[in-house]
């Protein structure tokens, strides 16, 4: 009797909290999918992200605190401030880079979760946070150490506060919604254009809810001068250095001439297919954002987000079916508007805030539907839900194998993080050498840059520098990357150093030639 009633209890509790404990386990799948080889996944450092932090030596050394930094090109500094705590505890290493974006997506499926259950219900919620848990291009940018992988979370926190302001009427929660708009200005300049969805936003409430917006006046001034404050720093950087600002969006833009071969209407046309192809058809060939080629969505949730479209198309006139469309595609115009690497995937996270609620909105649909037409047939009825259930269960599995499996053993993977330059920055690290010298680009270097800060002294050279540089009269250590200038590097240093010893270094994952090292132990070159 004991036993049965004991097993009471837990059925009882289980059936009680089914929806606490189901949203437990997508957290812990979210946490996994983010966290899981972070250390080694990504196989390495790819400049941009070296060059976040170099601005963070400069916040924790210098106290050089910005808005925007111009290390490698115009860069909004609110997520180095995130970085930097883990660069203070970890030090200057590959992991402590990537620390926060994993922690924001993990963030980002429980927002999404919360605005959906808010402006959705539940079931649709749990079905929305359990695809972005495991979908394989978000956890590819969660894991990355890129801005832009703030935008969701930002975009999920101010759909939320935003929705419990309209629904509570609270204070706070119009302080929430406005704060975290403005805060989403200082992430990623693809954040710019969430701007119309909210300016829409106004717009309805002002020709169609203004005995709402005259009953929360004092709310909503409040809220304003809240984002007014916070965006002013922005806004004073912008408006004094507008070159400085815009130079980034203006160089990948369809109007760059270099870039639109003088037709910019079609230029346009082909970015905005791209782009809208990007989630069922060909995605991202960046494996810096993506598996080469391969749709962000698999064929189950790129169905079920075009049923998800046409369900909110055909009741737009509901205000959360209207705003989550405009979340959509607004949020699809930083990739439309350019004309360089189409599909972005990288661009286009800004959309995963919004594409998951509307692909479960879609099976949420179809559940309905399903059980409607099997009103009293409990077999049929569970036969769908199980068929539901089990294709989830392989959007699961398909997103663990393709960013585990198939992403981290690509080839193009270990080329895209700079693989080379990482293993020249520890290779320098531990070489005791007193005259080091890295033949390589400035922005080539930065990952090594990055690595070896504080750690490794070192002159960096060009080819023409090396030709240029005096023979030394003391033992020195070269260190090259293999690239189209190797011989011509190799030429220069055996003719200054006839004994000097080369040695190639080659990839431990697939035996590629990575780097060169020139030791020198000779005196004058003789």
């Amino acid at each position: 009797m004991k036993k049965n009633s004991t097993s009471g209890k837990i059925y009882g509790f289980i059936s009680k909290n089914i929806a606490t404990i189901l949203l437990a386990m997508i957290i812990v799948l979210a946490v996994i999918f983010r966290f899981y080889q972070l250390n080694t996944l990504p196989p390495g450092l790819h400049p941009d992200e070296a060059a976040n932090g170099l601005d963070i030596f400069r916040i924790l050394e210098n106290q050089d605190i910005r808005v925007i930094y111009n290390t490698n090109g115009p860069r909004e500094s609110l997520f180095f401030f995130f970085q930097a705590f883990f660069v203070k505890i970890l030090g200057n290493t590959i992991l402590a880079l990537r620390m926060a974006p994993a922690i924001f997506g993990v963030l980002a499926v429980v927002f999404v979760y919360l605005y959906t259950k808010d402006w959705f219900g539940r079931r649709t919620a749990l079905l929305a946070s359990f695809i972005m848990a495991v979908n394989p291009w978000v956890v590819t940018i969660s894991r990355d150490g890129f801005r832009a992988s703030m935008v969701p979370l930002m975009i999920a926190l101010v759909a939320f506060f935003a929705g419990r302001a309209y629904k509570t009427q609270k204070t706070w929660y119009f302080v929430a919604a406005s704060a975290a708009f403005a805060l989403g200005f200082y992430t990623y300049t693809a954040f710019f254009m969430f701007g119309l969805v909210v300016l829409g936003g106004i717009l309805y409430l002002l020709l169609l809810r203004r005995k709402w917006v005259i009953s929360n006046i004092k709310q909503i001034l409040i809220s304003i001068g809240v984002f007014l404050i916070l965006i002013a720093p922005l806004g004073f950087t912008i408006i004094t250095q507008p070159g400085d600002s815009a130079a980034r969006a203006g160089g990948t833009s369809f109007l760059n001439p270099s870039l639109n071969g003088g037709n910019p209407a079609m230029t346009l046309l082909e970015s905005t297919g791209k782009t809208l192809m990007q989630y069922s058809y060909y995605g991202d060939e960046n494996s810096r954002h993506n598996l080469p080629g391969i749709p962000y969505l698999n064929t189950f949730i790129s169905i079920m987000l075009l049923l998800g479209l046409l369900v909110c198309f055909s009741r737009f006139k509901r205000v959360k079916y209207a705003a989550v469309i405009g979340m959509f595609f607004a949020m699809m115009l930083p990739a439309i508007l350019t004309a360089e690497g189409l599909p972005h995937g990288l661009r286009s996270i800004g959309t995963a805030a919004s594409v998951f609620t509307i692909a479960a909105v879609g099976i949420n649909y179809l559940l309905v539907r399903w059980y409607k037409t099997f009103p009293l047939n409990s077999l049929a009825r569970n036969v769908g839900a199980v068929t539901v259930i089990f294709l989830l269960f392989l959007t699961g599995v398909i997103g663990y194998r393709q960013y585990f499996v198939a992403w981290a053993q690509d080839p193009m993977t270990y080329e895209a993080y700079n693989e080379n330059m990482v293993q020249i920055g520890y290779i320098l690290n531990t070489n005791n050498s007193q005259n080091k010298f890295l033949i390589a680009g400035g922005y080539e270097s930065l990952p090594t840059e990055y690595i070896t800060h504080n750690r490794s002294k070192y002159e960096l050279l060009d080819v023409k520098k090396l030709q240029s540089q005096p023979l030394l009269d003391q033992p020195a250590f070269y260190i090259f990357p293999e690239s189209s200038s190797s011989k011509e590097i190799i030429d220069i240093l055996q003719a200054k150093y006839p004994s000097g010893q080369f040695t190639p270094h080659y990839s431990g994952f697939n035996d590629k030639l990575l780097y060169y090292t020139f030791q020198t132990n000779q005196t004058n070159g003789q």
